[in-house]
């Protein structure tokens, strides 16, 4: 019965250890997944911008947002861009360059995340001045780049679309002009595949 107990012992301890070595490659294989772009290879992976298609999807309790593969290759995202310091990022070409202004919203519709600020943002600054440097869906921001000789905007954003403030980001949109003392100002929403995922 001692051997017995000895053995079981000896097979429990190795068993721990052989689990506990298996637990670091998975945790490895977790954060490598957290691919980082450079400007350059996003400009590379666009591909044709002519889309002819212009379907849309994910109302639920807002205006529907243009189906993620329906997207114009104009409007690209990324999650983490490496001239962003890592931070997420939309990018512009094309007839979008002249976009007023652009922003990732989330499953409530909001473009002003978190609720208490950022970037030791006042009250004042964050409720009535509504400035970017106060939500991390807003943009921080624009790097100028060019491919091919055609011209696109970096929109880097306040943070990493792997972060927890990123989680429940599902669109983005952009105003396309802006109409002073108006809620009507014309807007375009485009949906994302999801905050960790890129869009064309």
């Amino acid at each position: 019965m001692k051997l017995i107990s000895q053995y079981l012992a000896k097979f429990g301890v190795a068993l721990t250890a052989a689990i506990s070595v298996c637990a670091c490659p998975s945790s490895t294989n977790a954060q490598e997944t957290e691919r980082v772009w450079t400007v350059q290879e996003i400009l590379e992976e666009r591909q044709d911008p002519a889309r002819q298609r212009t379907r849309y999807c994910n109302g639920s309790l807002f205006k529907p947002c243009v189906c993620a593969k329906d997207v114009s290759n104009f409007v690209q995202y990324r999650p983490s861009v490496k001239e962003c310091g890592k931070r997420a990022a939309i990018i512009l070409s094309g007839k979008y360059l002249s976009v007023f202004s652009v922003v990732v919203r989330d499953w409530l519709n909001r473009d002003r995340w978190p609720v208490e600020g950022v970037n030791n943002c006042t009250a004042y600054e964050r409720d009535t001045l509504g400035l970017n440097k106060c939500s991390v869906f807003k943009v921080q921001k624009i790097i100028q780049a060019t491919s091919d000789g055609n011209p696109a905007e970096v929109h880097c954003l306040g943070a990493s679309g792997y972060s927890a403030l990123f989680s429940r980001v599902t669109r983005i949109t952009a105003k396309l002009s802006d109409m002073p003392n108006s809620n009507q100002d014309p807007l375009i929403r485009w949906c994302l595949v999801g905050p960790t995922k890129p869009l064309n």
